[in-house]
């Protein structure tokens, strides 16, 4: 399935902003071409998420809706779960008895509705994953070769 991740939607589902952290495409198809050619012919590499994030949107609202040009845009909650600004929220032990229930909400939306966890790196790259949290449960029971995650 020729797919790309939704990072946001509007009101009425309408994907807002798309994500290149995750594209799903058979090989050489045509969008992918064109996600190059547009790399290659506006690249800057002084602004942060020009080259990346930001390239795919403008590329699928400039492309028509052809046969050779099929692909799926997937809702947000397939690939980014979390929102880059409360990505915290994962990485968290939860200390009370609400925080513990959204826990156990959000590790099950996420089993059945969720393909990957963007971790949004510049925002978590620092922070520790707690005993107990949605990240550290999720890798306990998923990573079969990650160790000591609770160590720094």
């Amino acid at each position: 399935m020729n797919s790309i991740g939704a990072q946001s939607i509007d009101a009425f589902g309408n994907w807002t902003r798309l994500n290149n952290a995750v594209l799903v495409f058979d090989k050489n198809h045509t969008l992918l071409h064109k996600f190059m050619a547009e790399f290659t012919s506006t690249f800057d590499g002084n602004k942060w998420g020009h080259n990346g994030p930001y390239l795919v949107s403008p590329v699928v609202e400039r492309t028509p809706k052809r046969q050779d040009c099929n692909f799926t845009v997937l809702p947000p909650i397939a690939f980014y779960p979390v929102d880059w600004i409360r990505i915290s929220g994962l990485f968290a032990n939860p200390v009370s008895r609400v925080n513990s229930k959204w826990v156990e909400a959000k590790l099950a939306q996420l089993s059945r509705e969720s393909y990957g966890v963007h971790l949004w790196n510049r925002k978590s790259s620092r922070l520790k994953i707690e005993e107990g949290s949605i990240i550290g449960r999720l890798i306990s029971s998923n990573c079969v070769i990650c160790k000591n995650i609770y160590s720094s």
